[in-house]
């Protein structure tokens, strides 16, 4: 079996680390004995870091990554991906609602020209409002791009070294793993799984949190613009056909009808259209700002049994 490289982003996850080592340590060492986990601390206030220090003392099979501050979920995942070496590489949430045992089924699905496994929830344990809410934003990317997407997919998923070389292939900034390995193509393939509720804590993806991300999907689009563009159009058609309106009357009367009530409605919805086409392209020029300044998506401030 070849080398498995598990990449965990972590934050608050100290109370279920110890478990969740035992656990993958059971689950990969029958099929792959010469695993690695990459453990990446993304800035968590608790002793998550001294947990994975402890642990990477006792099982060198642990990188450690500690990052200088909380950067997010997907710039440690980017911190993972570019130390991991193994020929197959596991993504998966560190809270243990993504279960270690069924990473052998995910392996066993990569073969032949399948370069990438997902995993589609069966059963969710996640509140009303985090359902409606994922389901949102998985229709909402849906449309967007047009792309078969599996529903109720989550981020726990592997693939092969080929996959990562072309996800490490896109260079910008702000980038949602979960809706861009879509975007790499290649064959594909689904495990259904279960989806356990969290054992300890809540979750850290607040509702503030799901809206960003359901925002950062419009950087993989241009129908915002395409949509105030239609809603310009329709305006100044309106504002035409009333000028028009306006014509006949005087034409036919030689008086203007009081239209201030229409006046000042047409005037408001162009406003608006207006003030929403400037928030919008001010999001994607703050976009581009941030892709010109090239900063790092991540700051190293230390590691354990670091990889050769």
């Amino acid at each position: 079996m070849p080398r498995i490289s598990v990449v965990l982003p972590m934050f608050r996850t100290a109370p279920c680390l110890r478990e969740l080592h035992q656990r993958l340590v059971a689950a990969l060492e029958p099929i792959s004995p010469e695993f690695e986990l990459v453990f990446v601390d993304d800035g968590s206030p608790d002793n998550t870091w001294e947990i994975i220090t402890e642990l990477a003392g006792r099982d060198t099979r642990i990188k450690g990554v500690r990052l200088s501050r909380n950067f997010g979920q997907h710039p440690a995942i980017a911190a993972g991906f570019q130390r991991c070496r193994g020929e197959l590489v596991v993504l998966m949430d560190s809270d243990l609602q993504d279960r270690p045992e069924d990473i052998p089924r995910l392996v066993e699905k990569l073969t032949g020209d399948v370069e990438i496994v997902y995993t589609v929830k069966t059963r969710q344990s996640r509140s009303m409002v985090q359902r409606l809410t994922s389901r949102l934003y998985f229709l909402l990317f849906f449309r967007i791009t047009g792309l078969n997407v599996p529903k109720n997919h989550g981020i726990f998923r592997a693939f092969t070294r080929k996959f990562l070389h072309a996800v490490l292939a896109y260079p910008e900034r702000n980038i949602l793993y979960g809706p861009m390995m879509f975007l790499v193509g290649f064959k594909w393939a689904t495990v259904d799984v279960v989806h356990d509720p969290r054992p300890r804590g809540g979750s850290s993806y607040t509702f503030r949190k799901r809206l960003s991300l359901a925002f950062d999907v419009l950087s993989y689009t241009d129908i915002p613009q395409r949509v105030l563009m239609n809603l310009g159009a329709l305006t100044l058609g309106g504002c035409f056909i009333y000028a028009i309106i306006l014509v006949v009357v005087w034409f036919f009367r030689k008086e203007l009808p009081p239209g201030l009530t229409m006046i000042a409605f047409i005037l408001t919805v162009s406003l608006g259209i207006v003030m929403l086409s400037l928030g919008i392209i001010g999001m994607y020029v703050f976009r581009i700002y941030q892709e010109v300044l090239n900063r790092p998506r991540f700051i190293v401030a230390e590691e354990i049994n670091p990889l050769s």
